[in-house]
């Protein structure tokens, strides 16, 4: 049976379907890169903290270097690991609930498909 002879009801559920699964792959990939800048902060966090307070820092602002107190760059480390951490925290979560409702759309779209007799394949 093609999709253009699904019943309105079906093709709607199809629809909506897609378009949860395409939010999820995209919140899934920006978890991703979170969790991935959230590494890279900790391991050069970890890294300027070994270092000795006398340490010339360097921060790449624009196109220019701009020289920074160990303790600022410190600071500014831990607010962005801060910012991360609540990002990561809130994809995780939206990737919760999309997943919840990507599961109850499936059982409507079984129940759907089994009302117009169209034959649901094993997943």
């Amino acid at each position: 049976m093609s999709r253009k002879t699904l019943p309105p009801e079906v093709q709607q559920l199809i629809v909506q379907y897609q378009t949860l699964k395409e939010t999820h792959a995209k919140i899934d990939a920006e978890l991703k890169l979170t969790e991935a800048e959230l590494t890279d902060v900790d391991t050069v966090l970890n890294t300027v903290k070994n270092l000795e307070d006398t340490a010339e820092l360097y921060k790449v602002v624009g196109h220019i270097l701009v020289k920074k107190g160990k303790n600022d760059v410190i600071k500014e480390l831990e607010e962005r690991k801060e910012i991360l951490s609540l990002k990561k925290d809130k994809y995780k979560k939206q990737l919760d609930f999309l997943v919840k409702q990507i599961s109850e759309l499936e059982a409507k779209l079984k129940e759907a498909l089994g009302r117009y007799g169209i034959p649901v394949g094993q997943a």
